[in-house]
C-alpha cells in the first residue's frame, strides 16, 4: 500500500469506461493513489494504458471480466446512453460501484433508471453514485476515501489554474 493511502482503507481495483483526457486524468491520479486501473474506451488506448501500467480492454466483456470494485463512467455525456446500454451487467462476478464523473448529473441517473427497469438490473443511486448490487455498500468507505482525494487534486488543479489566469491579467 502506498503511503498516500490511508491505512484504514485498502487499494481498489477500479475501472474507468471511457479513457479520453479525464479518464487519462482520473487513472493517474488513482495510480499514485496505489490502486489498480483497468480502463476501456472506443478509441484505442492500449500504448498509453501498457505505459502507465493500466489493462486495457477493446472489448467491454472482457473490462467487466477483471472484476473491478468500482466503474467510473467517464464517457461523453452524448454517449452516455449507448455505452450503458452496451454494458452487460449481468456479467459482472460481484458487487460492483458504478459512479458518474459526468458534469451533469440528472442525464446519468435517468439513463441508469432506465436501464434497470429495462433489465431487472439493481441499482442504488446517492447522487451520482450508481451501485450496482446492494451488497456493495461494504466498499463505500473505501471509495469514499478514493473520491475524496481526486476530489482535492481536482480543487488544487482548478486554484492553481485561477492562480495562473488572475497573475496575467
Amino acid at each position: 500500500m502506498s503511503s498516500s493511502t490511508s491505512s484504514s482503507s485498502r487499494p481498489l481495483k477500479i475501472g474507468i469506461i471511457g479513457f479520453g483526457p479525464f479518464g487519462q486524468f482520473l487513472s493517474k491520479t488513482m495510480i499514485k493513489q496505489g490502486h489498480t486501473i483497468t480502463a476501456t474506451s472506443r478509441s484505442d488506448h492500449s500504448q498509453l494504458c501498457s505505459h502507465l501500467g493500466i489493462s486495457f480492454y477493446r472489448e467491454i466483456d472482457g473490462f467487466l471480466e477483471a472484476e473491478n470494485d468500482v466503474v467510473m463512467l467517464s464517457t461523453s455525456i452524448l454517449s452516455l446512453s449507448e455505452v450503458v446500454k452496451s454494458i452487460p451487467f449481468r456479467r459482472l462476478k460481484r458487487p460492483t460501484f458504478f459512479v458518474d464523473v459526468l458534469s451533469v448529473k440528472e442525464h446519468p441517473k435517468q439513463v441508469l433508471l432506465q436501464k434497470e427497469s429495462t433489465t431487472r438490473d439493481s441499482f442504488e443511486l446517492f447522487s451520482g453514485l450508481f451501485i450496482h448490487n446492494r451488497f456493495a455498500k461494504q466498499e463505500l468507505k473505501n471509495l469514499e476515501v478514493a473520491l475524496e482525494k481526486v476530489k482535492q487534486k481536482l480543487q488544487d488543479r482548478m486554484n492553481e489554474e485561477l492562480d495562473l489566469s488572475g497573475s496575467h491579467v
